[in-house]
């Protein structure tokens, strides 16, 4: 036999541990949930994708690697935690989304993601059990917009209201 084949045959492919979970099946949508959507505008239901970094401050989003459902090519996204279940931590061995994962640790000027040899096993359990989490945590929490208060809004109600907030501080610098 050739020696390039034995070395080819004998050489390990090059893999990374990353969370991999599934996309929802049915979410709700519209005002109070009353319509019902299947899997998201990019991913398919039941879509596999890979979990590759997060937004660890906010607990809202994180940035996937899935096949898209009408383009069919693996596509990086970040994505509502909302819309990911069966979270498992895995070894990915596949070459094109190992290509997106190079992709987006590489270095870019005014974002550091951070090296791709932060996906370690350890990293995808900690995305394992934090996820979950993070979706309870959302769904307990009451996200209302604000409603404008229209005497805030007037300029001589808004200039009283900072006066009135910050006045200890000007009465202690004149004291």
């Amino acid at each position: 036999m050739d020696s390039a084949v034995i070395k080819y045959a004998n050489a390990v492919p090059e893999s990374y541990w990353t969370a991999v979970g599934n996309i929802v099946r049915e979410r709700p949508y519209g005002p109070g949930g009353a319509e019902i959507r299947f899997g998201t505008k990019h991913f398919a239901p039941g879509a596999k994708v890979y979990i590759i970094n997060w937004y660890a401050g906010m607990c809202r989003r994180i940035i996937v690697v899935g096949l898209h459902r009408k383009s069919k090519r693996f596509i990086t996204l970040a994505l509502d935690v909302r819309l990911v279940e069966n979270l498992r931590p895995k070894v990915c061995y596949d070459p094109a989304v190992i290509a997106k994962l190079k992709e987006h640790f590489s270095p870019k000027p005014f974002f550091y993601p951070g090296t791709i040899d932060s996906l370690t096993q350890e990293f995808a359990e900690r995305v394992c059990a934090a996820i979950p989490q993070w979706q309870q945590n959302y769904k307990n929490a009451e996200w209302v917009a604000l409603v404008p208060d229209t005497a805030f809004e007037s300029r001589v109600a808004w200039r009283q209201r900072l006066l009135d907030f910050f006045g200890f501080l000007l009465k202690r610098s004149f004291q």
